[in-house]
C-alpha cells in the first residue's frame, strides 16, 4: 500500500473540474467563514492496493493551496476505520472539526456523491495498472519516486483556478441544487445557511 496519496485531478483533469464537490457558505456556519471550499479527491495510486478509501482534502477558494482539513473515508462501512474522521497525519486548521460535520452531513450522506468517489477511485486504480493511459506514468512515478514528487506534481497544477472554476455562481433559492441532488436549493444545500 502507498504511504501517500494522489488527487484525481491527475488522472482525468476534466472529469475533475466537472465533478469536484464545492460547498458555497453565503454566511458564516458554526465558525466556519462565508466562502467557496473545494473537496480534493486523493486516492492510493498502487493498483496492488484495495484500500477503497478516499481522503477529502477542503480547501477554501482564496487560499486553494492551503487545506484546512483532510477528512478520511472508506466506502466499506464495516473496516474498523471506516470514518469519516480528521485524518491524525495531515495538519488540521482550526475550523476542520465543523468542517468534518459539515461535510459529513452534507457531502458523505448522499449517496449519489458516494457512488462518484466509488467510481474516481476505480478509475485511478484502472489508471495506475494499465500502461496505455495517460496517467500510467505520472502514477507509477509517484509510487517509486515518494511524495517529494507528488509536492512537486501538485505545485505544478493551479488549484485556485481550478476551485475558482467549480464555484457556482449566486443560486437562487428555487434553482436546482448545484451538488446534483435534483432538489431545490432551499430544500439542499441552502438549508445549511441557518
Amino acid at each position: 500500500m502507498s504511504l501517500y496519496l494522489i488527487p484525481f485531478v491527475f488522472v482525468d483533469r476534466d472529469l475533475a473540474v466537472r465533478e469536484t464537490r464545492v460547498i458555497t457558505l453565503s454566511e458564516p456556519h458554526r465558525g466556519i467563514p462565508k466562502g467557496a471550499y473545494g473537496l480534493v479527491e486523493s486516492y492510493c495510486p498502487d493498483p496492488a492496493c484495495d484500500c477503497r478509501r478516499v481522503m477529502l482534502h477542503v480547501s477554501e477558494e482564496q487560499q486553494p493551496e492551503r487545506f484546512l482539513a483532510a477528512i478520511s473515508y472508506a466506502f466499506d462501512r464495516d473496516d474498523p476505520q471506516a470514518g469519516p474522521y480528521l485524518d491524525p497525519l495531515n495538519e488540521q486548521s482550526p475550523y476542520a472539526f465543523a468542517l468534518l460535520e459539515l461535510v459529513s452531513e452534507l457531502v458523505l450522506s448522499d449517496p449519489a456523491y458516494l457512488a462518484r468517489l466509488e467510481r474516481h477511485y476505480r478509475l485511478v486504480k484502472l489508471a495506475a495498472a494499465d500502461p496505455r493511459h495517460p496517467a500510467y506514468q505520472k502514477l507509477q512515478d509517484s509510487i517509486v519516486s515518494g511524495p517529494e514528487a507528488l509536492l512537486d506534481s501538485l505545485a505544478s497544477i493551479n488549484l485556485g483556478r481550478n476551485l475558482r472554476s467549480l464555484s457556482a455562481p449566486a443560486i437562487g433559492r428555487n434553482d436546482p441544487c448545484p451538488c446534483g441532488s435534483g432538489k431545490k436549493y432551499k430544500q439542499c444545500c441552502g438549508r445549511l445557511r441557518s
